[in-house]
């Protein structure tokens, strides 16, 4: 017999578009909500234009089409709206509202939905109608200049954004909440609402930063640093005392453990000369080798692995970390959500909705409209 999902019988709507509503939206599918994904007339999300990475974030998810512009849009909106436990959005402030499918105008007559909204300032505020993706939240958040400082003081450049972060953070997040509000209705009765934005969970990433901050001459924190290997590099983190001594015992050098310089406050005052040191040793030897023989040490350390090294490292495959699917392209693979329970099954589903695929067995099957209804509906460029 096939595990329980944690999450059966929840059902969601799914507003959402690009990046972190849709995650959050697919980690709740994962882990057995039914999620019905509501999508604009025509191409829909955007991200469909690459059709893996449309995959990733919304594998498992139905699909519907409605032109939310109309009456009749708003109206089987809202009749999805009364058959959820959750809605999820992530339009700019305000449209949601034009719609009359804001948190405002639908709590009365759905007292128990959870309702979330996702944005990159924040749904009130001067800064709520600004434009956000993930490398403006990483910029406005003090994420990108704090992370530039901690590689490298005198860099005139903050480092281009190619990874969002805001947007895996922020869905991450949403996730965390909506949970945290569906086990405050066990205990009320009731749902809420939630405004959750790009920029404060990024800024949840820096931390020690803003404490440094409000010091006026504040000590260096972080900046750890990567060590040269004959093939690559290998990162290290030395935290503590044990991991020193297990460090200056995997290169043989136990004259560290006496200098000064690297004694415990002043290691990282002191880093270039830190990774000088280690880089005579490591620097004859390959990546492979320099990460055996310092885990054999105790000394957290890692070999920088590429996207494409993931799928063939032995710890991933382990887990099970990866489920894969296919496209007119063939067959590739998306990542499990990095959690896992003993009892119950979160895997991702190997399928993701084209564009409306399941218009009409949301119309049928979950609002139980009538083929004489639905017909009307399409002909009148209400879904597609």
């Amino acid at each position: 017999m096939a595990a329980t999902k944690p999450l059966a019988g929840l059902k969601i709507a799914d507003f959402s578009m690009v990046y972190a509503g849709p995650i959050c939206a697919r980690m709740l599918s994962d882990n057995g909500a039914a999620v019905t994904k509501i999508e604009p007339l025509g191409i829909g999300d955007s991200v469909r234009a690459n059709s893996r990475i449309f995959s990733h974030f919304n594998a498992g998810k139905k699909s519907i089409q409605i032109n939310l512009s109309s009456a009749q849009g708003q109206d089987l909106a809202h009749k999805l709206i009364d058959d959820s436990d959750v809605v999820i959005e992530n339009y700019r402030p305000g449209v949601m509202a034009r719609f009359g499918l804001d948190y405002a105008s639908i709590k009365d007559r759905c007292p128990r939905i959870v309702y979330c909204s996702i944005s990159g300032f924040g749904q009130t505020g001067p800064d709520a109608q600004r434009a956000a993706y993930a490398p403006i939240a990483h910029a406005a958040s003090g994420y990108d200049i704090s992370h530039m400082r901690a590689q490298l003081d005198d860099n005139p450049r903050p480092p281009a954004s190619g990874v969002m972060i805001a947007d895996m953070l922020t869905g991450a997040y949403a996730y965390g909440a909506i949970q945290t509000a569906l086990l405050g209705r066990m205990n009320s009765g009731r749902g809420d609402y939630i405004d959750i934005t790009m920029l404060e969970s990024t800024m949840m990433l820096i931390p020690g930063q803003q404490q440094m901050a409000q010091i006026s001459e504040p000590p260096k924190i972080g900046g750890f640093q990567p060590v040269a290997a004959s093939d690559g590099y290998v990162m290290l983190c030395i935290v503590s005392e044990k991991n020193f001594n297990g460090l200056c015992a995997a290169i043989d050098r136990p004259d560290m453990l006496a200098d000064e310089r690297f004694a415990r406050g002043k290691r990282f005052l002191n880093m270039a000369e830190f990774v000088a040191e280690i880089e005579i040793w490591s620097a004859l030897r390959n990546v492979a080798e320099c990460e055996r023989v310092l885990n054999q040490h105790g000394v957290p350390c890692s070999r920088y692995n590429a996207p494409a090294d993931l799928f063939n490292q032995p710890q991933l495959a382990h887990r099970a970390a990866f489920r894969s699917m296919r496209d007119g392209d063939g067959a590739f693979m998306i990542q499990n959500v990095p959690f896992q329970f003993e009892s119950f099954d979160n895997s991702t589903s190997a399928q993701s909705p084209d564009p409306g695929q399941h218009t009409d067995w949301v119309l049928e099957q979950q609002l139980h409209l009538d083929a004489t209804t639905i017909a009307a509906l399409r002909a009148n460029g209400v879904v597609q």
